[in-house]
């Protein structure tokens, strides 16, 4: 128990102990397959965040009265239920939640929900706390900046950075631009508007989300991502699963396999999904780079 309490602390650093316990206490309780306990009840949780357009916005349809989410992960979410309930012949629900970069971990974990997808990046120490299926998507880190702020990284020096705590953008910017003043924000929406108002001189994420962030901004057409070229670092994405479940995680990848299929040639499943929301009539065009779709269609080999 003491090495699990170690471990959430240092991948949640802004928990506290009565909540990383009661996390851990939880989550040690849960013997029972996540994919056993939605035949069981009917229910799929699930989350994602809500400040990674395309992946995931808020949305309110025309006609409706509340905000839904909508996004690239949340239609992905959808097909993970959609074969949950083929699996068991009844109708599967999800009950969808918002996570934050901060506690989507620690939610998977506790499994206070099965499954959270959105733009999180495995590493090898989030792999101590969550398990992770095979990546779904891969993306470069970037630093976005108005032109006249800085034309290179040279100069970013002293530079105030916003980054989404929990995230890994904070290490892979103090491994490349060390000048440069990291500030933490709670989410992306929040340091969007600190960049709008000059309280902040850059952003970072992967290139997607800060190219979705200021697509239908004013300020879209005096911003540039830097590195223009090569990112900073590619990210693999893919969803985060309760630790040591094999059978929900075997079930989740073959999902997402399936979806995959023929990713190469630029159809299947998947692409459809992906056409929807980067492609002309989606929410930012970003048409899908060859290399990264041989990279996705190469994390599938070995479930064929």
């Amino acid at each position: 128990m003491i090495q699990t309490i170690a471990i959430l602390r240092h991948c949640l650093p802004g928990m506290t102990v009565a909540a990383l316990l009661a996390f851990a206490l939880q989550g040690s309780a849960c013997a029972e397959s996540a994919l056993d306990r939605i035949r069981n009840t009917g229910i799929l949780n699930a989350g994602t965040r809500a400040d990674a357009m395309p992946f995931a916005y808020r949305l309110q349809p025309a006609g409706e009265k509340e905000e839904r989410l909508a996004g690239f992960s949340v239609d992905l979410i959808e097909q993970i239920r959609k074969k949950l309930s083929e699996k068991f012949g009844r109708e599967i629900e999800t009950r969808l939640q918002i996570t934050k970069a901060s506690d989507r971990l620690a939610l998977v974990a506790s499994h206070a929900i099965d499954i959270e997808c959105g733009i999180t990046t495995p590493t090898w120490e989030r792999q101590k706390l969550v398990d992770f299926s095979i990546p779904f998507f891969g993306n470069g880190t970037r630093v976005m900046v108005l032109r006249k702020t800085a034309k290179g990284f040279d100069d970013l020096r002293g530079k105030r950075i916003g980054v989404a705590a929990g995230t890994t953008t904070a290490a892979i910017l103090k491994q490349h631009v060390p000048d440069a003043i990291v500030v933490e924000v709670p989410d992306m929406a929040t340091g969007f508007r600190m960049f709008a108002t000059g309280e902040l001189d850059g952003l970072s994420n992967v290139g997607i989300v800060l190219r979705a962030l200021v697509e239908k901004s004013p300020l879209k057409s005096k911003v540039t991502l830097l590195p223009r070229t090569e990112a900073l670092s590619y990210e693999s994405m893919a969803c985060s699963l309760p630790l040591d479940d094999s059978k929900w995680r075997a079930f989740v990848n073959e999902v997402l396999a399936d979806l995959l299929d023929g990713i190469d040639q630029y159809r299947g499943g998947y692409f459809e999904i992906y056409d929807k929301w980067f492609g002309p009539r989606g929410i930012v065009y970003f048409p899908l780079d060859y290399t990264i779709a041989q990279k996705l269609s190469a994390s599938i080999i070995w479930l064929k």
